[in-house]
């Protein structure tokens, strides 16, 4: 395992509408939130929070089926798919699961008939409390194909949309998951987009406490410091995170500076996670990828 293989372990966290969802949700602003990838097969988003993928799998739309799509997505044979008055042919699975003490992790599928011999799983996650307006506004949209090419990148890095400005990168970097980008020996950053300050914060403080409890590696040091995030004055927090794995093995450093962040930024409130290895480049200040959206503060 390569130390760049390390990151993503440690980070990556991988319309008909009925009355209620039509007066409360703004498409247009839900949509500026989310990034899409298409794969071969797999369609991936990031959106306020959650992870999201798209696939169809061959299986009937029956009790056999849905113990093949439970077998497939490691949920309990004890968890039964139940109907959703919002569609009207799905069924729903939901498993939740306890990442840490202070956090627990909800994982949602969504099942669809495709003819007699495939079913669509829509899957969402979030370390978040549900909110399940925005799921089914989601989910609906992905079924009415009515999600804007906007959204979508390009496997290809040429630059990114962070918080509705577009940041030329070049082909150093390359997409770990929706809203995650690693530029090798440059640095790493994931991001969400929010309608809300308080779920960008509740996002943030759960990807501190999954990191800080994760085997793989121990918190060194944490302080919270002044940056200078897009143009505005805020604070982060710095933490010092040691890999349980030698340096020899990973190739370079094994030490880890995580800055966390939660914020607004043109009139979005994000949550942003940047990281890079002590021996990076400009590693005593800042990489160059972290360096595009943040400055420290002396």
């Amino acid at each position: 395992m390569t130390r760049h293989e390390v990151i993503p372990t440690i980070l990556t966290f991988l319309t008909s509408f009925n009355l209620l969802t039509a007066q409360t949700i703004d498409a247009r602003q839900v949509f500026s939130n989310t990034h899409g990838i298409k794969q071969e097969g797999t369609t991936f988003y990031e959106v306020e929070g959650y992870s999201i993928f798209v696939h169809s799998h061959k299986a009937s739309f029956d009790e056999k089926g849905f113990n093949k799509i439970k077998k497939k997505y490691s949920i309990n044979k004890e968890i039964s798919p139940v109907n959703d008055t919002t569609f009207q042919t799905g069924k729903v699975l939901v498993k939740t699961d306890n990442r840490t003490k202070l956090v627990t992790e909800s994982d949602v599928y969504y099942l669809f008939p495709q003819g007699q011999s495939e079913i669509k799983v829509i899957g969402l996650q979030t370390t978040n409390k549900r909110d399940e307006e925005l799921e089914k506004f989601f989910v609906r949209s992905i079924l009415d194909n009515s999600i804007p090419n906007s959204v979508y990148s390009s496997m290809v890095v040429d630059s990114i949309n962070f918080a509705g400005r577009f940041i030329v990168l070049g082909p150093a970097c390359h997409w770990m998951g929706t809203h995650n980008i690693q530029c090798p020996n440059l640095g790493q950053m994931n991001w969400a987009e929010f309608r809300s300050i308080d779920k960008a914060k509740e996002m943030v403080n759960a990807q501190f406490d999954i990191i800080a409890n994760k085997a793989i590696g121990e918190v060194l040091q944490q302080d919270t410091i002044n940056i200078i995030f897009e143009g505005s004055e805020t604070k982060a927090l710095k933490t010092k995170y040691k890999i349980q794995i030698p340096q020899l093995i990973m190739g370079g450093s094994n030490i880890l500076i995580i800055y966390y962040v939660a914020t607004e930024v043109r009139g979005k409130y994000v949550t942003c996670v940047l990281s890079h290895y002590t021996d990076d480049v400009n590693a005593k200040t800042l990489p160059p990828l972290l360096n595009e959206v943040m400055k420290l503060k002396e």
